[in-house]
C-alpha cells in the first residue's frame, strides 16, 4: 500500500511520459504561431498586388511600362498562391500533429490506468504526429525558398525597368 502524500511508481511513470508531447506541443505551437504569421503576410502581400494590378488595368496610375508591370503583378500573384498553397498544407499538417500529440498524452494517461491495455497506441500517435510535423516542415522550407525566388524576381523586374529607363533617356550618339 503507498505511502499517503506519496507517488506511486507507475502515476510518476505516466507523467514522465507525458512529458515527451508535451515538448512537441509546445515546438508545434510554436511553429504554428509562426506560420499564421507568415499566412497573414501573404494573404496582405496578395491584397495590394491586387489592387495595384486593378489600378493599372484601369490605368489609374501614370506609370510608364504599364503592361509589363501587369504582367509582373500576375506573376507576383502566381508565386504568391504557390506559397500560400504550402502555408494551407503546412498549417493542416500542424493543427493535426497538435491533435495526435495531445492524443499521445492521453493515450498514455489512460495507458497507465487500464494497466498497458493500450499497447502500442500512444506510440503510434506520437510518431504520426512527429511525420506531420516532418511533412510540415518540408512544407515551410519549401515555401521559404518560393518567398526567395519571388523577391528575387521582383528585384530582377525593377532592374529591367531601371535599364530600360536609362536606355530612354540616353542620348543617342
Amino acid at each position: 500500500m503507498p505511502m499517503p502524500g506519496s507517488v506511486e511508481s507507475s502515476t510518476y511513470a505516466a507523467l514522465s511520459a507525458m512529458i515527451t508531447p508535451a515538448i512537441f506541443m509546445t515546438a508545434n505551437a510554436s511553429l504554428l504561431i509562426s506560420t499564421s504569421n507568415r499566412m497573414a503576410r501573404i494573404v496582405d502581400r496578395i491584397r495590394v498586388l491586387d489592387e495595384l494590378g486593378d489600378q493599372l488595368s484601369r490605368s489609374a496610375l501614370d506609370v510608364d511600362f504599364q503592361e509589363e508591370r501587369i504582367g509582373h503583378v500576375h506573376e507576383q500573384l502566381d508565386l504568391l498562391q504557390t506559397r500560400a498553397d504550402r502555408i494551407r498544407s503546412a498549417l493542416g499538417a500542424l493543427y493535426l500533429a497538435f491533435v495526435l500529440f495531445v492524443g499521445t498524452s492521453l493515450a498514455l494517461a489512460i495507458d497507465t490506468l487500464l494497466s498497458n491495455w493500450l499497447a502500442v497506441l500512444p506510440e503510434l500517435l506520437a510518431v504520426a504526429g512527429v511525420c506531420l510535423l516532418l511533412a510540415a516542415s518540408l512544407n515551410l522550407a519549401l515555401e521559404a525558398r518560393g518567398a526567395l525566388v519571388s523577391n528575387r524576381a521582383e528585384l530582377s523586374f525593377y532592374r529591367g525597368l531601371h535599364e530600360r529607363r536609362l536606355k530612354q533617356t540616353a542620348p543617342e550618339s
